[in-house]
């Protein structure tokens, strides 16, 4: 199996002792004209990992942000024209970590060698999604794989005997470990389930990194995920709110002074 980038760049990092900030990146937002530009300012305040976004109608998993940035992108683009932002991504920058965040409906609209495939072409590293029904988890595992994708895995809130075999068994580049029991969107506080979470999983002899998402709004909570052990965080919803503010850049910059 080859080591893809997302996997040689944590190897890199975990040697470093180095956290994970992985950040989500709103595909085709009118509200971040320039999607080139604004990836570089992610990366250069500190981003990891581009979570990028495809947009879609009906995102049940996300809060008000993201389903208000997902209506912007529509409003004026399509799935195809996220595809190409990503290549024009890939293009900017050779050597950082692009990852797809996608609702499973996207995925069988396009048919999973398809969609593979596209991501593949588009030079993306990573896919990430959550809603896959488990059923189709190993053909999704198999079309990304083929093409030296990782199909990303996520770690519900309430961890199962299935949820445990299967990360054990498959999980690779990192684990998106779900850090509230709802919704993304920011929250208030942030809960002790995650440090459960992280220790359960470590102690099956998982290496894979392990990033908190969901709900994290602030630097002082990012501080509290690493606190719970977590190699890292996933910050999406707060992100977007601080560029909608027109304060993106330093809020990025905080939530990585806050891994440091």
């Amino acid at each position: 199996m080859n080591t893809n980038r997302m996997e040689k760049i944590f190897e890199e990092m975990k040697r470093a002792g180095e956290k994970i900030l992985v950040s989500y990146f709103p595909l085709c937002d009118t509200a971040l004209e320039d999607q080139v530009a604004w990836a570089g300012k992610y990366f250069d305040n500190g981003t990891t990992v581009l979570e990028m976004g495809l947009p879609y109608e009906d995102p049940g998993l996300d809060g008000k942000t993201v389903r208000d940035s997902m209506a912007r992108a529509l409003s004026k683009y399509t799935v195809e024209d996220a595809f190409e932002v990503i290549r024009a991504l890939r293009r900017a920058y050779p050597h950082n970590i692009l990852q797809v965040m996608t609702y499973y409906e996207i995925v069988e609209k396009m048919g999973t060698d398809a969609f593979a495939q596209r991501c593949a072409d588009c030079g993306a590293d990573a896919v990430l999604s959550p809603n896959t029904p488990a059923d189709r988890v190993g053909e999704l595992d198999a079309a990304l794989e083929g093409r030296g994708l990782i199909n990303l895995r996520f770690a519900p809130y309430q961890l199962t005997a299935e949820a445990e075999a299967d990360l054990k068994a498959n999980a690779r580049g990192y684990i998106f470990q779900q850090s509230v029991d709802g919704v993304t969107g920011p929250q208030s506080t942030t809960s002790p389930q995650v440090g459960v979470n992280v220790a359960r999983l470590k102690s099956l002899g998982i290496t894979t990194p392990v990033v908190a998402g969901f709900g994290i709004s602030n630097a002082r909570q990012v501080g509290e995920m690493r606190a719970m052990g977590a190699d890292g965080v996933i910050v999406g919803s707060a992100i977007l709110s601080a560029i909608l503010a027109g304060n993106g850049e330093a809020f990025i910059k905080s939530l990585r002074e806050a891994l440091a």
